[in-house]
């Protein structure tokens, strides 16, 4: 082989290599892009769901009609039996199963989170498991002036989060 053909080949080569690596940088930054969009939506989605379990409108009919937490079911995830639905749907509140289950997550979220109006987002991550790609915010709040923790995590369906556990 010449000169001249090995230089065009290793040029060819370096210009390949250069575009594989521009290539990987962008996609590397889509998928933090991906991410930030992502952890932004998971936490208004959190303010969102506290304040409607902490700020119940007793003058709204539907309150005393369906019951005080009925606003916070398009927030959380359908974890019944119905294999069709679980951790694939939103609760339903006019089912009473799914209102009582709604309702002990606002009671729940009412007496640890929303009792420290100045609890800390401390980490977002994802984890993969066979519901899909949960998104985990870690909060950090004060509860009879002990600091505790605790996890909520997100599912994404229908291109929104509900809240599918908290630990």
């Amino acid at each position: 082989m010449n000169g001249l053909l090995k230089s065009k080949l290793l040029t060819m080569a370096l210009k390949n290599f250069i575009l594989f690596v521009i290539l990987s940088l962008v996609n590397l930054s889509a998928g933090a892009q991906k991410s930030k969009i992502d952890s932004t939506s998971v936490a208004n989605t959190l303010k969102a769901l506290l304040s409607i379990c902490k700020h119940v409108d007793f003058e709204d009919p539907k309150t005393s009609g369906m019951g005080i937490f009925y606003k916070a079911a398009p927030y959380i995830i359908y974890r019944g039996n119905d294999k069709k639905r679980a951790w694939k749907d939103f609760a339903n509140y006019k089912n009473e199963i799914e209102k009582k289950g709604v309702d002990e997550i606002c009671i729940r979220i009412n007496e640890t989170v929303n009792r420290d109006s100045t609890y800390k987002i401390m980490k977002y991550f994802t984890q993969k498991e066979s519901e899909g790609i949960w998104h985990i915010l870690m909060i950090s709040y004060v509860k009879n002036n002990n600091e505790k923790k605790a996890a909520f995590a997100f599912l994404k369906i229908r291109n929104r989060f509900g809240l599918g556990d908290i630990d």
